[in-house]
């Protein structure tokens, strides 16, 4: 029984492992999602493979070898239309060992059902290790290259990092000039920095659509501390102007930065 468990363990489980390759996948998968097609045909014969896998050793352990027979055999069609899907697949597909896999499970013969079923979820984590990652980024991933934001500065309508960029440049030149004793140029750099954080809020809400969401990145503890800012240039308090930024940075900025902004130029690169 140990052994066997072992066994569903391993079957079960390979999607993972240590080495992560970012191999861009075969262009036809892209028909297969969002524009092209909103069916998810791929991905549901994945998920169904998935699941016979389970399935199949789930009623072997259990010694119900009517229904092992049956998740065999989904497991077994949806394996074989991977390659019909996407032609580019069809030859990493071990053909043989799916079809011995099936009448290993008909005739009861653990040994076999190991030695295939190993065979054919190694075929399975091999390709989830060159492309699992990288489909996730293209396919699942926002764009924010489809992004236009309004900037409430020039009143233009702006592409996303153009208008990232006007962010940061007007934090950047308002401490240039705080430094430099600008004090009315770095209050102007200033208050356009606070008007732009608060209209990223546009390019969120398509994602971050509920209230709580909404409060976490878009708060009242964002808003409090963006007068705060306000007010400090306007008395000329560097200490308290640096204080607040800093805080704004490490609260909102950085966090977006973390979560979103390595995968968007992974994505980037792909799209190239």
């Amino acid at each position: 029984m140990k052994k066997l468990f072992f066994l569903i363990l391993t079957a079960t489980s390979v999607a993972y492992s240590a080495d992560v390759t970012l191999k861009e996948p075969p262009k036809t998968l892209s028909k297969y999602y969002p524009p092209s097609s909103n069916k998810m045909e791929f991905l549901n014969s994945m998920y169904a493979m998935s699941t016979a896998f389970t399935g199949m050793f789930t009623n072997i352990q259990e010694n119900d070898w009517k229904n092992a027979e049956k998740w065999a055999s989904i497991l077994k069609e949806n394996y074989l239309n991977i390659g019909k899907l996407v032609p580019e697949f069809d030859k990493g597909l071990k053909k043989n060992e799916i079809n011995a896999l099936v009448e290993a499970v008909k005739s009861k013969d653990m040994e076999k059902i190991k030695f295939n079923a190993d065979a054919v979820g190694k075929s399975c984590m091999q390709c989830h290790q060159n492309y699992q990652v990288s489909t996730k980024i293209i396919y699942h991933y926002p764009s924010f290259e489809m992004i236009n934001i309004e900037d409430p500065v020039s009143r233009t309508t702006l592409e996303f990092h153009n208008y990232m960029k006007k962010t940061a440049d007007s934090m950047k030149k308002m401490r240039v000039y705080l430094e430099d004793g600008k004090f009315d140029k770095a209050q102007k750099e200033g208050n356009d920095f606070v008007k732009r954080v608060k209209g990223l809020s546009q390019s969120c809400n398509e994602c971050h659509n509920n209230k709580l969401s909404v409060e976490i990145y878009q708060g009242k503890e964002l808003e409090e501390k963006l007068n705060l800012l306000t007010k400090a240039l306007q008395s000329k308090n560097k200490d308290e102007v640096y204080k607040t930024v800093s805080w704004i940075s490490a609260n909102n900025c950085s966090k977006c930065h973390n979560t979103h902004q390595t995968i968007a130029e992974i994505k980037e690169k792909f799209n190239k």
